[in-house]
């Protein structure tokens, strides 16, 4: 399954990545790891999961993935050079957990691929921004899970294993969370990463924003 969900005009993409990347030697990858106690799931002790010698070519492509994203759905084509990925982790959610609410604020895009047919995956749930009302409260925060806008668009995610081997992508200062599991559930285990820009940012007329990272 592929496809771009609108939370509110933060744009979520969601895409299949079983005949584009290596989903065993992800798995294979993803066992050799070894975990520690986040607030209230399990993470990765290593968080350069994406510098290993083989996955060149698997970094090369999330990077790619993450810089169309930008240009496909934000606009900023002519704005940018490149991005790349700065840190990557594993994550497990075990029964009876949950992923906390938080953002990645060091992060341009941020991205998850979900490697299990769990259901537990559609429990994600994604900022989306409300517009500012006169006279009211403003910033007032929602969220939306995948297995809410889903169902809303059309897509049965059964359908597609529970979006096992799929990428998702969003903004890095998008804040977002993992209900919790029940307590008959199968661990949810998911490979994070984060990334920044590389080359040029900003107006190009501007000097002060043609910045090198």
């Amino acid at each position: 399954m592929n496809s771009v969900l609108n939370f509110s005009q933060r744009f979520v993409v969601v895409k299949d990545i079983s005949n584009e990347l290596d989903t065993v030697l992800l798995n294979n990858a993803f066992k050799s790891l070894s975990f520690k106690p986040n607030i209230q799931n399990r993470i990765s002790l290593e968080m350069d999961f994406f510098d290993r010698d083989y996955f060149v070519n698997t970094k090369h492509y999330l990077e790619n993935e993450c810089k169309d994203y930008l240009t496909q759905y934000m606009g900023l084509g002519p704005f940018i050079t490149d991005l790349k990925i700065t840190t990557s982790w594993g994550n497990i959610t075990d029964p009876g957990q949950e992923h906390h609410d938080h953002a990645h604020p060091f992060s341009v895009v941020a991205g998850v691929i979900f490697l299990d047919n769990n259901p537990d995956n559609l429990n994600l749930h994604i900022e989306a921004t409300q517009p500012e009302i006169p006279y009211f409260i403003p910033r007032i925060k929602s969220y939306i899970a995948l297995k809410t806008i889903l169902p809303e668009i059309g897509i049965k995610p059964e359908e597609h294993n529970n979006l096992q081997n799929h990428l998702v992508l969003f903004l890095g200062n998008s804040h977002h969370f993992v209900e919790k599991t029940s307590e008959d559930s199968k661990p949810r285990r998911t490979v994070s990463f984060n990334t920044f820009w590389k080359g040029l940012t900003g107006v190009k007329a501007e000097k002060l924003a043609q910045h090198t990272f």
